[in-house]
């Protein structure tokens, strides 16, 4: 059976899983891995059934939100899909949020039950289990549903502070296989994935759920945050062929010793976030052309272009992914010529621009703006060059930080940087580089302030001065960043996203 078959009246995402399982060949296969454990494909399928029936002993009804509030493991694979079972709609969260974020978000959820981890009390009036709460049931039948009726639903990354959910329909997730996996990450039953974005993203819950089972693959899971050390050392253990990772998490990866072991990789695709030039140019070093980038959002829930193994351009996040289409377009809204930057757009039959009062998903067939800047090549590769809501304010002046970003990481003894405005002492503008140096440890977790200071050491004042003397070479005066301050980390979402506004609110 090709996926997709199943698209209409009277289906659902996981009967259509079980079914391509089926006809593939691959129910007996190994489908998820962790600390020793491992369930099939069969497996996934019978727990998924039992956990639908739990669901609905409890009084979880069709359409009723179900939050996974878990990490990844297998227990969160069986919530997940045991709730698109019953048909009802499984909302994935992030269960190391901080308890005001989380609050924020489930308020937003209005779950009818929450999943969540033994030992967590969720701040949610909404009645609660852990996942052992969903054993013992007997398994149900599938709960017929239309593929435009809601399936499950992911929140925004709230790089610009404030999460967004996004419902997806049972055929989203077909459309998304067709477009992206088949012809850009070409999973098979013989890869094996991994990935370090987490399963409570969109782009995680694509690399490490939907397209495994869709493709019979099996998926290494790990349920702690990650680390450069445990993503190597699974690598190596489960001769992982397919590694998913926001470019930044790969700097740090082929910056460790024994990073070369990405060389064995078949496939090391890039997301999340814009590739810098110089870090391209670096891992390429390593990956050569098995690293393949692309641009997605959680209102597309997935990819919607991407560098493919047969049409790839360095510097590019690839070719628009039919059936989705873009366009750029100037301030006014029209289209402007190649290699002019503008604004990015998208339009496909998957967009979702958040809920309704009702809570009812948002679907849209128009044109969606991504808030990226981005121009489009004469033979379609899209380049993007940075976000609008990354505009800084220099003295009445638009600078755009990702360009003097690109300039500053190339440098060889920066691993990152972010820069911004902050006022001066007389209340003016001026542009500050906050730099993690090459040498910084790689894991060390990100926080909400910039805990390393500028040393007074003469290796980091030389630096900051070479880096400052590097920007004046090569950028107009109001670009030169007029103070370095070295950090250890750079804040982030959980999916590997600079969180922007934390850095503007920094004080050095």
């Amino acid at each position: 059976m090709a996926f997709g078959d199943g698209e209409g009246t009277g289906m659902n995402l996981v009967e259509v899983l079980r079914t391509g399982a089926a006809a593939g060949g691959w129910l007996d296969r190994p489908a998820y891995e962790v600390d020793g454990a491992a369930l099939t494909h069969a497996e996934v399928y019978d727990g998924a059934a039992r956990v639908a029936g739990a669901l609905v002993r409890d009084g979880v009804r069709v359409g009723d939100r179900v939050v996974v509030l878990l990490d990844d493991s297998p227990d969160f694979v069986l919530a997940f899909l045991g709730a698109v079972h019953a048909g009802a709609v499984p909302v994935a969260i992030n269960p190391r949020l901080h308890r005001d974020e989380l609050r924020q978000v489930l308020d937003a959820a209005r779950p009818a039950l929450v999943v969540h981890r033994p030992g967590d009390v969720p701040p949610s009036a909404a009645p609660a289990t852990t996942s052992a709460g969903l054993g013992g049931a007997r398994p149900v039948p599938v709960v017929p549903r239309d593929a435009g009726d809601q399936a499950y639903a992911t929140f925004t990354s709230g790089t610009t502070g404030v999460p967004r959910l996004c419902p997806h329909a049972h055929g989203d997730a077909l459309v998304h296989h067709r477009s992206f996996c088949v012809p850009a990450l070409r999973l098979s039953p013989d890869d094996v994935v991994h990935s370090v974005s987490k399963l409570y993203f969109a782009y995680g819950l694509g690399n490490s759920l939907l397209y495994p089972l869709m493709s019979g693959s099996r998926v290494v899971l790990n349920p702690e945050p990650p680390v450069v050390d445990d993503v190597l050392a699974i690598v190596d253990k489960y001769d992982v062929t397919a590694l998913f990772a926001v470019p930044t998490f790969y700097a740090r990866l082929i910056a460790h010793p024994g990073g070369e072991r990405l060389a064995n990789l078949r496939l090391a695709a890039a997301g999340g976030e814009v590739l810098l030039p110089a870090l391209e140019e670096r891992l390429m070093e390593v990956l050569g052309d098995r690293l393949l980038n692309g641009i997605g959002s959680t209102e597309v829930g997935q990819a919607f272009t991407h560098n493919t193994p047969t049409a790839r351009r360095v510097g590019t996040v690839g070719r628009v992914l039919p059936p989705f289409e873009v366009r750029v377009v100037d301030d006014r809204g029209g289209p402007v010529e190649p290699d002019v930057v503008g604004r990015l757009q998208v339009r496909g039959p998957t967009v979702v621009l958040g809920v309704d009062e009702g809570g009812e998903p948002r679907r849209t067939r128009d044109w969606y703006a991504t808030g990226d800047l981005a121009s489009v090549d004469a033979d379609g590769f899209v380049r993007v060059t940075g976000r609008l809501d990354d505009v800084e304010n220099v003295g009445g002046i638009k600078v755009h930080p990702l360009e003097v970003e690109h300039l500053l990481a190339g440098h060889p003894l920066v691993r990152e940087a972010a820069v911004c405005a902050a006022a001066d002492r007389d209340g003016a503008a001026r542009l500050r580089a906050y730099v993690v140096r090459a040498g910084e440890p790689a894991d060390v977790r990100p926080t909400d302030e910039p805990t390393g200071e500028p040393a007074g050491e003469p290796t980091d004042a030389e630096l900051a001065d070479d880096l400052i003397a590097l920007a004046r070479r090569h950028l107009t005066a109001y670009k030169v960043p007029r103070e370095v301050v070295f950090v250890p980390s750079l804040p982030r979402t959980g999916s590997g996203k600079l969180r922007r506004h934390v850095v503007r609110g920094w004080r050095a």
